[in-house]
């Protein structure tokens, strides 16, 4: 298991190597999935080597195995970018020499946007309301009592108009804790998004038009729509607490975006409470130089988050705790997350 271990270890620094280009830039579908669940772990500061239950079927699947409950629940609301609604749902539970088996439901709430066309750019008096949402099942087993291993499959669904689109991502990633024989050194590698491309299909791709190299009179054409890849990723992350104090890190390699590097420092008075910073920080991609323009792009979620949790286990007598998250964002309104845990 040792030897096993080693290996993974090893291809996954060489993987995250190879990818690892900070001015990699690209364009890619259903970026929905990377909007970070929780309010737990802010910037994802360590998240993928020590998150646990549920909430770890965003940031690493593995941890869902190393929860104590054996039930898990959260519901977590976050007030996004441009007034967009984003709800997280999940409960899991132990299934025996199974693992843990865990389901999941994300769903954004975009509001109504007026329709708009070329002949008609301020807009044709009607109004379609986008709908996107992933449904997700994740399975999770201890393999020792230092490591985990966990898949998860979500189903990502998008439709705008009469335009639709769906498609199958996974998530694959392993923990291990006390690296080395060292107390409290947690590490953890995930894949995230990986999956076949995302392509357009429905009525709303009809156009109305003439053959040009045919005597046939208008009629409708189908617009074949090009096809976009999942936002691929992959995570490397270290945690280690001393004294109260939980440090964490993780690089991650962004195959159509920047890499970026994320950190967390959660500390726990009495186990009652905690109190949470995060900072995050992406890789300079390449400058846009013209003569009508100079401009950098800078990632809106870069810089430093707040937040914390309240565990009123000891004053009610059951496994509840509330997070709270602040996230400052560049370019649009902060974002806040609100999230309910249960465990029993």
């Amino acid at each position: 298991m040792k030897k096993l271990l080693s290996k993974g270890i090893v291809t996954f620094v060489i993987c995250s190597l190879v990818l690892g280009q900070g001015s990699r830039m690209g364009t890619a579908s259903s970026t929905q999935l990377q909007i970070a669940q929780g309010a737990q772990y802010l910037s994802g500061g360590g998240a993928a080597s020590n998150a646990t239950g549920i909430e770890a079927a965003y940031w690493n699947p593995a941890g869902l195995a190393m929860s104590e409950n054996k039930v898990d629940a959260i519901f977590s609301y976050r007030s996004y970018i441009a007034d967009i609604g984003n709800n997280f749902f999940g409960v899991a539970a132990e299934f025996g020499k199974i693992g843990k088996i865990g389901i999941s439901a994300r769903t954004f709430s975009i509001g109504d946007i007026k329709e708009t066309t070329v002949f008609y750019p301020d807009g044709t008096g009607q109004v379609f309301t986008p709908a996107f949402m992933v449904l997700g099942g994740t399975v999770s087993k201890k393999l020792t009592d230092r490591t985990s291993v966990g898949l998860s499959a979500n189903w990502v669904s998008e439709s705008f108009g009469r335009v639709n689109a769906n498609t199958l991502s996974f998530d694959i990633g392993v923990q291990y804790r006390s690296l080395m024989s060292i107390e409290n050194l947690n590490i953890g590698f995930v894949i995230r998004n990986f999956g076949s491309p995302v392509t357009y299909e429905g009525e709303g791709l009809g156009v109305v038009a003439s053959a040009g190299d045919a005597n046939r009179p208008e009629e409708y054409y189908k617009v074949d729509a090009a096809s976009f890849d999942l936002p691929f990723t992959m995570d490397m992350s270290a945690s280690y607490n001393i004294a109260g104090l939980d440090i964490g890190v993780t690089f991650t390699s962004n195959y159509y975006a920047t890499d970026k590097f994320s950190l967390l420092a959660s500390y726990s008075v009495m186990d009652m409470a905690s109190v949470r910073v995060g900072y995050r920080t992406s890789m300079s991609a390449q400058t846009i130089e013209d003569e009508e323009k100079d401009w950098e792009f800078t990632n809106p979620f870069d810089g430093v988050s707040f937040g914390g949790s309240l565990n009123l286990k000891k004053l009610i007598g059951m496994d509840l705790s509330i997070d709270y998250a602040f996230i400052p964002t560049t370019y649009f309104s902060d974002n806040q997350v609100i999230a309910l845990r249960m465990g029993f």
